[in-house]
């Protein structure tokens, strides 16, 4: 069973988030900052990580930081996502810091959809 680590500081979507993914038969960890959630990520390694961006104390560009410092965290695949509307060039670097990036509000669909990209570039031979 794949294992998926969300970082969200709003209550409801994380819980929504954790549930529509514990239905589709993941393993899923939670965290309502990114300080929290990288003691999770070192604790449980997930193979993915649903990261927003925006959160008080410990925000998603914060949480980057710390993981790709950490030979525990650095090639876990993350995946962005904030209801922020951001400039396109804000949103190309989130893109390229992260192997995703997934605007909110999001449907089923696209969430699981780009869980699934995410886990399959998982897949892929480390460099």
């Amino acid at each position: 069973m794949k294992k998926i680590l969300v970082i969200e500081d709003n209550r409801e979507i994380r819980e929504n988030t954790v549930e529509l993914l514990e239905l589709s038969c993941f393993q899923v960890f939670s965290a309502a900052n990114g300080k929290v959630g990288f003691q999770i990520a070192k604790q449980h390694k997930p193979d993915l990580i649903l990261c927003d961006m925006m959160m008080p104390e410990t925000n998603g560009w914060d949480f980057l930081r710390m993981a790709k410092a950490d030979e525990r965290t650095h090639n876990i695949p993350l995946i962005f996502f904030s209801a922020g509307s951001f400039i396109p060039e804000m949103r190309n670097l989130m893109i390229a810091q992260s192997d995703q990036y997934l605007p909110k509000p999001f449907t089923t669909d696209e969430l699981l959809s780009a869980v699934q990209i995410g886990l399959k570039g998982s897949e892929s031979p480390l460099t």
